[in-house]
């Protein structure tokens, strides 16, 4: 445990926004004398306040609905170690985090993954055993019990060499060799560069690209690692690419392996589990609701920057083009426009997928200066007399006055 309350954090590769300077750092074994803040190897945050004031979290009675205090303060505070948690998150591949929340005599527990967040009642740690029992517990868990993930492992040195080169990495950069379910449940394994903290939520989809290379084929590939949500209206990307991939669907790029990232418990967020048990404050909320999330994995054969880093406003139209809007030629003999089919959208329409999720960010634009169409993570089957509105998700709208025809 170090005292880290003056010391930024030194993760050369984070972009956070802000400072990340927790009051203390818990890591395993000795960090480097002159690291005292490394979101990249720490085991779990300790944040400290003196003032009450500053305590986000309260009992909840006849006057407190909430265990969330509606103040200031409280909210600063609980914005700091959401932030603490986010950037932990996002530094390390962990399946969840813990922090530790100090207010005077009062200690609380806290347990993020990518659905929510769950926090212990206060412990008055001068009176009772449980937050040294948490710190005894902790250091005698497994690594997957811990939050990390098991899946990720260190390349051998000649594996490091050859990704090292085709990947442009310089030495000083580590490398991480990560396994994706492949064709006919063979695992395969990608190399690629630790991740960059960016600010988000805890909470959610937590979707990362990586540029990796692949071992078994020896070239250059995309590599998505997300939590996807967990609901039966929900398809697996992988198997959506199938679909548009077998219908020959362009501008879709071909999904070469993915799947689920182990069959282990910690691999799938835990806290939707406890929305309706009695010891939850928040249960009497008939409105709660929290998405199971899942991790998952998959390998696409193209790479590409997102639009907004397109060179001219040819290109960017262009890529547009591709992806949503089809190819429109002007036929003065005929005096109006043609529109030819031959966008991502309407073809994997055609061939039974509903997108849902068109953005800039879900177009690419690859060294040929192409546009393409990815993330069909929130895509459902569908059909031309699809009915708009028929059920959907309770976190998605519905338009009734819409409808395909």
């Amino acid at each position: 445990m170090l005292n880290s309350s003056s010391h930024k954090d030194s993760n050369l590769k984070s972009s956070f926004l802000y400072d990340v300077k927790p009051d203390i750092c818990v890591y395993r074994g000795c960090p480097a004398p002159t690291v005292k803040t490394d979101s990249s190897s720490v085991e779990f945050f300790i944040e400290i306040k003196w003032n009450t004031c500053d305590d986000p979290f309260c009992v909840v009675d006849d006057e407190n609905k909430s265990f969330l205090r509606d103040a200031k303060n409280a909210f600063d505070t609980l914005g700091q170690i959401t932030a603490y948690a986010a950037v932990h998150l996002a530094a390390q591949f962990r399946m969840h985090v813990y922090l530790v929340f100090i207010l005077r005599g009062t200690a609380r527990i806290l347990r993020w993954d990518r659905s929510g967040t769950i926090v212990t009642e206060p412990i008055h740690y001068n009176k009772s055993p449980h937050l040294v029992e948490f710190f005894r517990r902790y250091s005698k868990a497994s690594d997957a019990m811990r939050g990390i993930d098991e899946s990720v492992s260190t390349p051998t040195t000649a594996e490091a060499r050859v990704a090292r080169k085709a990947l442009n990495i310089e030495a000083h950069i580590p490398l991480l060799k990560l396994s994706v379910p492949g064709p006919h449940g063979k695992t395969q394994y990608y190399i690629t560069a630790p991740p960059e903290p960016t600010l988000y939520t805890p909470p959610g989809r937590a979707t990362r690209g990586f540029t990796a290379y692949d071992i078994q084929w020896q070239r250059l590939v995309f590599l998505k690692d997300s939590w996807r949500i967990d609901l039966c209206d929900i398809m697996p990307e992988g198997q959506v690419y199938k679909i548009l991939n077998t219908a020959k669907v362009k501008h879709v790029p071909t999904c070469l392996a993915s799947g689920d990232i182990s069959a282990s418990e910690y691999h799938t967020t835990k806290t939707q589990n406890y929305v309706t048990v009695p010891w939850n404050s928040s249960s009497h909320h008939p409105e709660t609701r929290l998405i199971p999330h899942q991790h998952y994995r998959l390998i696409l054969d193209v790479i590409g920057q997102i639009l907004v880093n397109f060179q001219s406003s040819r290109e960017m139209v262009a890529a547009v083009r591709n992806g949503v809007i089809g190819k429109v030629l002007w036929i003065p003999q005929l005096d109006h426009t043609d529109v030819q089919r031959c966008s991502a959208l309407q073809e994997a329409f055609e061939a039974g997928i509903l997108h849902r999720d068109f953005s800039p960010g879900n177009v690419i634009i690859d060294a040929a200066r192409i546009g393409w169409l990815i993330d069909w993570d929130l895509s459902r089957p569908c059909h031309p007399q699809y009915d708009i509105e028929t059920p959907r998700r309770a976190t998605r709208t519905v338009r009734p006055h819409l409808r395909h025809t």
